[in-house]
């Protein structure tokens, strides 16, 4: 085959549906690995002694970006799930909210309850936040709340109407228009309300917006889009550069959000090409996904251990890779108990269930 003919081979965008339990599973551990820098992990004596630092300090300048490529894939996996329950289900639209929110509401409420007990007083407002679902919001709140699923739980509140928003054959148009709208909705408040932009830009400027994509991104997938195959060749280098430039540069914050939105879809892109010339799985990429099935649960009982924790337990800095590891290991435990915990909840108090859902979809 000739060069010209292998660089328009056409890609099936269907493969990033494939690659997304893995990269469910990198981004839980980015964005665990950027909150390990509030249990010492950098200052680590090992670290200090070896040219990891260097190396791990690159990582975690950007390590939020695990949130953008949770969202994105959040909107590529809704997209999936809804397709296939408006093909398949008499009533779509109260199963998908049934499905959603009994699959968040019930664990959001557990480990925000349990936590109750390592709040300060100084921080209930932070813990309300979290109980009460409006933290991604509230202009004030600091690390360690569970905004991330508060904010979830209004994007799939919306998401029918995002979904509704990329149908027909101006899928593309629709999608650029809800992202602009979002961006000079920011941009605005900026202008108005400074105390809620400087909080909340990097939701609207780029998690909002990329969360849209990761939708319009699960419409092309679903439909098996063919695309010449010298992109995704190309989102393999632009994935690295785009890294350098964002952790090496001294960018305005508003302009990291611009570059993580692009980041996210180039990264998603690069390993969906990548991961399609390897069919078999080995024991670490077993792992990793397998870590990416309890990202939620993880996500939140890090969060609870990395802001909480130090309350309890007292490390010294030069263990704090040591802290780290034992930090991230209780939580894999805990979050396959509480997994467990609430699936036995909803089966004892779910009476009504939904019927078998088959579909060309590969995302539940």
């Amino acid at each position: 085959m000739r060069w010209k003919e292998k660089l328009t081979k056409p890609f099936d965008l269907f493969e990033i549906s494939r690659v997304r339990p893995y990269l469910m599973g990198i981004a839980t551990l980015w964005i665990t690995f950027y909150h390990c820098k509030y249990l010492n992990l950098f200052n680590s004596v090992f670290l200090t002694k070896t040219r990891l630092l260097g190396l791990f300090t690159r990582i975690e300048s950007i390590g939020n970006c695990g949130v953008d490529l949770f969202f994105f894939l959040s909107g590529l996996g809704l997209y999936f799930s809804y397709t296939r329950l408006r093909e398949n289900h008499p009533h779509p639209l109260k199963a998908f909210y049934r499905r959603r929110y009994r699959k968040i509401l019930p664990t959001i409420l557990i480990v925000t309850v349990l936590t109750f007990g390592m709040v300060e007083k100084t921080d209930l407002a932070n813990w309300a936040g979290g109980v009460f679902l409006y933290g991604f919001y509230w202009p004030t709140l600091e690390r360690g709340n569970f905004w991330y699923l508060s904010a979830t739980v209004v994007l799939y509140l919306f998401f029918p109407l995002i979904y509704r928003g990329i149908q027909g054959k101006r899928a593309s148009a629709g999608a650029a228009a809800m992202i602009l709208a979002v961006v000079m909705l920011t941009l605005a408040v900026r202008a108005f309300a400074k105390e809620y932009y400087y909080t909340h830009a990097i939701l609207m400027l780029c998690r909002i917006p990329v969360f849209i994509l990761g939708v319009y991104t699960g419409r092309l997938s679903y439909e098996h889009r063919k695309i010449p195959v010298w992109i995704p060749l190309l989102a393999v280098p632009a994935s690295v550069l785009l890294v350098i430039l964002i952790a090496d540069l001294p960018l305005d914050p508003e302009w990291r959000f611009y570059g993580f939105a692009v980041l996210i879809p180039c990264l998603t892109l690069a390993h969906a090409y990548v991961f399609s010339k390897f069919r078999k799985r080995g024991f670490l990429s077993r792992l990793v996904m397998m870590i990416g099935t309890y990202s939620m649960e993880i996500y939140l009982i890090f969060e609870s251990i990395y802001n909480h924790g130090n309350n309890l337990i007292f490390s010294p800095d030069s263990m704090g890779l040591v802290y780290a590891l034992t930090a991230f290991t209780a939580t894999l435990v805990l979050a396959v108990l509480l997994r467990a915990v609430v699936d036995r909840l909803v089966r004892v108090y779910d009476t009504q269930g939904d019927p078998p859902v088959s579909g060309k979809g590969a995302i539940q």
